[in-house]
């Protein structure tokens, strides 16, 4: 072979090289990308610790597209570079999630928090007071339920209706089962009054429904024996 023909085959292979280098860059660059997200394995409660037996990886495109503009997945789902970072917060669960569910930041408190804390209105306040399955209208008392509150004797002449319609956060039962105290969700006034009351009065609550229960006046006078004539 003379000079002029290796110099052919040499344009020759140089350019079979290039085409395909040029189409492997094509192909990767048209090949979308991958990241791993998390899903939930099951279903867990709201105040539960997260943890890694929780999760199942699932890989899926690097970039989404929300509301018609493109996105790293990154910016709304915990990713394989952060969910290491994310477990070692020690965070919990601020809802209660479902199987399948992808693991966002959203749906963690701050460094942890108990349930309480997850399901309360941010401006405010979880006052415990104690009571019994008389006092706290049944034993079966429940979180989510919603009370009347009302002040009876000691500093008061009577029975007071203090609040309406409030919402109990937690309750609370001895060794045996017995209810021994509720938490209400309160603002900061009433979080004075409720714990005066708890303090010089015996406190009672009264069951309603929270989606009928009908207001009367914001407070009523103390009722005393003998003030039905």
């Amino acid at each position: 072979m003379n000079a002029k023909n290796r110099k052919i085959l040499f344009i020759f292979v140089a350019a079979a090289l290039v085409a395909v280098m040029g189409g492997v860059g094509l192909y990767q660059y048209l090949l979308p990308q991958k990241t791993t997200i998390y899903v939930f394995r099951g279903a867990y409660k709201a105040g539960e610790v997260l943890t890694e037996d929780m999760l199942v990886p699932l890989q899926c495109d690097a970039h989404i597209v929300v509301a018609g503009k493109g996105e790293d997945t990154s910016s709304r789902f915990v990713t394989g570079k952060d969910i290491a970072a994310v477990l070692n917060t020690g965070d919990s669960l601020r809802m209660d999630v479902s199987e399948g569910m992808p693991l966002t930041l959203s749906l963690l408190s701050v460094n942890g928090g108990s349930p309480v804390e997850m399901h309360m209105d941010p401006s405010k306040i979880a006052v415990s007071v104690p009571v019994t399955d008389v006092t706290g209208v049944t034993n079966d008392l429940r979180e989510g339920s919603r009370v009347n509150v009302y002040a009876a004797g000691v500093d008061s002449v009577g029975t007071s209706l203090l609040f309406q319609n409030m919402r109990i956060l937690a309750v609370a039962h001895d060794s045996s089962g017995a209810l021994t105290s509720a938490t209400i969700e309160v603002d900061a006034r009433e979080s004075l009054e409720l714990i005066y009351a708890a303090t010089y009065s015996s406190v009672y609550l009264g069951l309603v429904d929270g989606s009928g229960y009908e207001y009367t006046e914001e407070q009523t006078p103390g009722y005393a024996p003998g003030d039905e004539g």
